[in-house]
């Protein structure tokens, strides 16, 4: 018979090993522990503790990018204090004077473009008023980040595993408020390496409205609105890392038209602690 050598048979050892030995499954990553990372990745509980309030100013543009005309220039402010927050982009034209948009705690208030009539991002952000009860709105630029105080918020959080979104990778969690989210579905999406919170996805599917004749409802679509926040640029402030890019892109996909808007704010200067009249919450 003959005989294998010693080295030989170490080799076809190693190599049936490497094989037949499929690695285990990297262990899903939870919820709680991604929340973690990501607060870790903001900054030391004693440097989140230590801020009270926070002013956000800065330039923005309006930019349409499919129904309408005209890139506006203006300015962006986010106020914050706790669970109110208020956010506001300004700019100097008559048929659109921008969105101001309040909640002082308990109630949402929202501007108008002129009387009666709101903008079309004031309008889907007031229907849906979660977007200030729950804090969502301008993510860790405001204190009312629901992930600050999960405790007191309880939503349901679902990871939902890796996503690529324009080329890296991002950890993605469905976020439903314990009450009121209705058929809004939102998603959170944090850095891969970083666990900083990049983006959120809004996206809400409405029915057509009830017609009076089957050949009325057989042309009848869904309106799909889609809002995305993108953050980016983030600078140390006080111990905290903050975004300094920040990004809204509004899609209407309805019955009669598609409108694309974006809205870009760029920040230049971020301050805790100051001064706020609680009035300045509530929108006039």
């Amino acid at each position: 018979m003959p005989r294998v050598k010693f080295p030989l048979a170490l080799g076809l050892l190693a190599f049936s090993l490497s094989v037949f030995d499929v690695p285990a499954k990297e262990p899903k990553l939870k919820a709680e522990e991604l929340v973690a990372k990501h607060l870790a990745s903001l900054g030391t509980p004693e440097a989140r503790a230590a801020v009270k309030n926070r002013v956000v100013s800065g330039s923005a543009q309006m930019i349409p990018r499919l129904g309408g005309t005209g890139q506006l220039a203006g300015k962006g402010n986010i106020l914050s204090e706790g669970r109110k927050l208020r956010f506001a982009m300004g700019f100097s034209a008559l048929d659109y004077p921008g969105d101001q948009i309040g909640f002082d705690g308990e109630r949402m208030t929202v501007g108008q473009i002129r009387p009666g009539v709101r903008s079309d991002l004031s309008k889907f952000i007031y229907t849906y008023d979660m977007f200030m009860k729950e804090g969502l709105l301008g993510g860790v630029l405001s204190t009312a980040w629901p992930l600050l105080d999960l405790a007191a918020r309880q939503p349901k959080l679902d990871y939902t595993g890796l996503k690529k979104i324009e080329g890296k990778q991002c950890h993605e969690v469905k976020y439903r408020a314990k009450k009121g989210s209705g058929d809004l579905q939102v998603s959170l999406d944090f850095d891969a390496e970083s666990f900083r919170h990049v983006r959120t996805q809004y996206r809400l599917v409405q029915p057509p409205m009830m017609v009076s004749t089957p050949g009325q409802s057989s042309g009848q679509r869904d309106t799909v609105y889609t809002l995305v926040e993108q953050f980016d640029g983030f600078k140390e402030v006080d111990g905290l890392m903050l975004p300094h890019s920040y990004k809204l892109d509004l899609t209407i996909e309805g019955q009669d038209r598609t409108i694309m808007t974006e809205w870009v704010v760029a920040v230049t200067q971020i301050a805790h602690n100051q001064e706020i009249d609680p009035k300045y919450y509530v929108v006039q």
